[in-house]
This record gives structure tokens, C-alpha cells and sequence, in this order.
């Protein structure tokens, strides 16, 4: 019996050896699991829309020759797989579609997002659409290269559909090309360029329309140039510009530039351009714009399109010269003084003296800015070269940056004219400069009518006095005789 018990016990403790290396290999195998699939999030969808999104396998990974395979219905001419990176041109997908492998897809997304699980490594094309919004070609693959091991593995991926879709840049260009900040003078034509990608439609979206609205602040759009894959597009034909209104619709046809100061102009491309065959999906999409400085401080030009959500916007500034009037207690060292009002001055930047409108009087100052070619030749507008300081300020905007000459064309009364120093006006965010004036009397004249006039008189008039006396005395004497 007690040799029964111990055999017992044996068994007893070999199981419980036995399980105990069964669960540390078991647990051993839970600490690094191998994710054998992928997963694909396409984000940025609209939300509350009925969204059909649909994923095609365009390339595959053949484990045993270790190399890339094409998909179903993909050729050459879509995927390079002799580059490295693989080129892959998405847009070709779009009117070859019926011919992918489809793997997956998901009917009436309306919160935006959605997420394909299940995904051996490759790439994958992905299609979206709704009634309302089409979205551009888009696809991703989902691998990469493991830290550890060093060898490739699948990967969760995510796309951005609007980020991606729609990109519009906006970039003030300069004289050189560059796109650095540069302050601006009054009237000058200032370039811009918007870019976008044209979207792809559906044959059944009811919404197959696309525009482009370049909205400017403190100009005026004076030119128009439209651009698709480098071809340019005729206006009438291709496209067509329309003002805009302040509830963000269309408004008339714009038939001739310039357009009103602040106007809002679209580029909205025909129906029959867009087409039904998707012949310019994918193609990047080019709106240079021409528009002329009208105010005399700062400038902003904003451009959007109803197939993006954001708005890229370029600000800017133009230069001003302040120039303050003192008397002879002017002191250098703290810039004070009294101010003598009625000064005139002219700037010249080169040979010429420069053109103004006076805008207004305002805090003591008294506020001019630069003439547009246009304003200078309206008969019908005063413009001057000599500014007024008023009450002893006078300010003069709209300048570009450069150095500036200023004379002093008339004086205070009773002062002097003097010299003045050049100015200059710093390119950079803040362009502006200040120079202050002091005038010295004139010289005094000498006083007249002073105490030696008043002796020469009264000694004048005593002699007279004395000669008259005198005659007549002389004159009684011979009558008496």
C-alpha cells in the first residue's frame, strides 16, 4: 500500500512538471505574437455623407522568389517596378478600376473614417465617392521593415483622403523668383500662384463640378493664367471667371480685368472639360495670378476651392516715412522738440518726385499715400509731389523698400529751408521710417525809425524853425526903416 502511494506521488509530480513546461512554452509563444496581416484607415471623409469606399490590390509580395508581383489588371505603365522606390501612378487606376482585384469595401461610411483589416503586404488603390464628393486617386502600402529582425512585415497604415486629395498652395513671387517675404509699393502688380490636383469623378456622383476662388485684400486682380498638366486652358471654353458674393456663391461673369478692389474671383472649370471619362484626374492644376496693390499699408491674398478644405493665405506690408517738423528745440538725443506746422516736402526715389493723394488728417498727422499710374492719369483727382505737414507730421505710405531722397520744398514761416538726409525703407516685416526736420529762423533784420532818426528830426525842425523866425524878424526890421 505505502509502495502504491509513492507511485502515486511520482505520477503526481511528473504531471505537474509536464504542464509547468507546457504553460512557459505557451506563455513563451504569447510574448512576441507575429501579426500575419495588415490593416488600411481611410480618414478625412466627409462626414454625414453615405461614403462607398473600396480597396484594390495593385501589388503584391511573391514570399518564395522574394520579389514584387503585379496585380490583376495592372500593367507596366502603372506600376515601375524597376525604380526605388516602385513608382505607382494612382491616377491610372481610376478608369481601369472594373479591371482590379477588389479585396475589400464598405457601403454608407458617414462618420469619416473607416478601417480594412486583413491585409496581406502590398499595395492597394483605394477608391471613394458619395453622391455630393469625389476624392482624387489615393493608395498606400502597408509594410515595413521590422527593428529587430530586419526583415519585412506587415503594417497598419492609414491615408488622409481630404490631406491628400486637395492641396492648394499660395506663394508670392518676387522679381528674382523667390518666394521670400518682400514689401511692395503701392500699384505694383504683385504674382501669385495657387496649385491643386484635378479630382476624379464618379459616373454617377451628381456633384461633378470644380472651382478654384482666388480672394484678395487691399488689391485688385488685374490678370488670370489656368494651367492644367502644363497645358494652358482657354478662358470661355475651359473655364470661366466669376465674381463671387459675400454669401460665398456665384455671382456675374467676369468678362474683363480688372476686377473691383477686393473682388473675389473664381475659376470654375466647364462641365464639358470635366468631362465623364476622368481624362484629367490626378493632373496638377495651376492658377497664376496677377493683382495690383490698392492700399497703402497691407495686403493679403487668400486662395480655396470646393474640393479642399484649406485656405493657404500670403500677407504683406507696404513702407511708410514719417517726417516730423521741429523748431530750433529740437534735441537729437530724444527726438523732441517743437513742432512748426506748414512745412512742404517732395520724395524722390531716383530722378523722379513721387505722386501722392492726401487720405485724410489724423492725430496731428497728416496722411498721404502713393499714386497709382491710374490715379495719376484721372484728370479729375488732386495729386501732388509736395506733401503738407499740417500741424507739424506728415506721413507718406504705400513705398517700396529703397532708399528715398527728401527736400524740404518750402519752410514754416519765418524759418528756413534746410537739407534733409536720405531715408531707407528695410525690407522685412516692418517697413518703416522716420526722419525729423529742424528748421532755424531767419536771420533778423536791423530795427528802423530809432532815437538817432528822432534827433536828426527835431534838430531838423528846430533849424527850420529858427530860419523861419529869423526871416521874419528881418523882414519886420526893413519895413519899420
Amino acid at each position: 500500500m505505502k509502495n502504491l502511494f509513492k507511485k502515486i506521488g511520482a505520477l503526481l509530480v511528473a504531471a505537474v512538471m509536464v504542464l509547468s513546461m507546457c504553460t512557459a512554452v505557451f506563455a513563451e509563444g504569447q510574448e512576441t505574437p507575429v501579426a500575419s496581416t495588415a490593416s488600411l484607415t481611410v480618414q478625412g471623409l466627409v462626414p454625414g455623407e453615405k461614403t462607398t469606399v473600396e480597396v484594390y490590390k495593385v501589388v503584391g509580395w511573391n514570399a518564395e522568389t522574394s520579389q514584387w508581383v503585379l496585380g490583376t489588371g495592372v500593367t507596366a505603365t502603372d506600376v515601375n517596378l524597376n525604380t526605388n522606390p516602385v513608382g505607382i501612378t494612382w491616377a491610372n487606376f481610376v478608369n481601369k478600376r472594373p479591371s482590379l482585384n477588389k479585396v475589400k469595401s464598405a457601403d454608407n461610411v458617414t462618420n469619416g473614417s473607416v478601417t480594412f483589416n486583413g491585409l496581406d503586404i502590398g499595395a492597394y488603390y483605394v477608391y471613394a465617392h458619395s453622391e455630393n464628393t469625389t476624392y482624387n486617386p489615393m493608395g498606400e502600402a502597408v509594410y515595413a521593415y521590422d527593428e529587430t529582425t530586419g526583415l519585412m512585415k506587415p503594417a497598419d497604415k492609414t491615408i488622409d483622403a481630404k490631406g491628400s486629395t486637395y492641396t492648394l498652395t499660395k506663394a508670392f513671387t518676387g522679381k528674382d523668383g523667390e518666394t521670400t517675404y518682400q514689401v511692395v509699393e503701392r500699384g505694383q502688380e504683385v504674382p501669385f500662384t495657387i496649385t491643386a490636383t484635378f479630382p476624379s469623378y464618379d459616373k454617377d456622383a451628381k456633384d461633378s463640378a470644380f472651382q478654384i476662388t482666388d480672394e484678395p485684400t487691399g488689391m485688385k486682380v488685374t490678370e488670370v493664367t489656368v494651367k492644367v498638366g502644363g497645358t494652358k486652358l482657354t478662358e470661355g471654353t475651359d473655364y470661366t471667371l466669376v465674381s463671387v458674393g459675400t454669401d460665398g456663391k456665384d455671382g456675374s461673369v467676369i468678362t474683363k480685368l480688372p476686377a473691383e478692389e477686393n473682388q473675389k474671383v473664381r475659376v470654375r472649370f466647364s462641365s464639358e472639360y470635366i468631362g465623364l471619362e476622368n481624362a484629367h484626374a490626378g493632373q496638377t492644376v495651376t492658377v497664376e495670378v496677377k493683382a495690383q496693390i490698392t492700399n497703402a499699408d497691407t495686403f493679403a491674398n487668400k486662395a480655396s476651392s470646393d474640393k479642399g478644405s484649406n485656405t493657404p493665405e500670403v500677407k504683406g506690408n507696404l513702407g511708410s516715412i514719417t517726417i516730423n517738423k521741429y523748431d530750433e528745440s529740437y534735441n537729437k538725443e530724444t527726438h523732441t522738440g517743437k513742432l512748426l506746422a506748414g512745412a512742404e516736402f517732395s520724395i524722390k526715389q531716383g530722378e523722379n518726385k513721387i505722386w501722392f493723394v492726401h487720405v485724410e488728417e489724423k492725430d496731428g498727422q497728416s496722411i498721404y499715400k502713393k499714386a497709382t499710374a491710374d490715379e495719376i492719369a484721372n484728370e479729375k483727382l488732386t495729386k501732388v509731389t509736395s506733401i503738407v505737414a499740417k500741424n507739424g507730421v506728415v506721413v507718406a505710405k504705400g513705398l517700396d523698400d529703397g532708399i528715398y531722397q527728401i527736400v524740404e520744398e518750402k519752410a514754416p514761416a519765418g524759418y528756413s529751408v534746410v537739407d534733409v538726409d536720405d531715408v531707407t525703407i528695410a525690407n522685412g516685416e516692418n517697413p518703416t521710417a522716420t526722419v525729423d526736420v529742424s528748421d532755424t529762423k531767419l536771420h533778423s533784420l536791423p530795427h528802423t525809425g530809432g532815437m538817432g532818426t528822432y534827433l536828426f528830426t527835431i534838430i531838423g525842425v528846430v533849424v527850420m524853425a529858427g530860419a523861419a523866425g529869423a526871416f521874419f524878424i528881418s523882414r519886420r526890421k526893413g519895413s519899420e526903416e
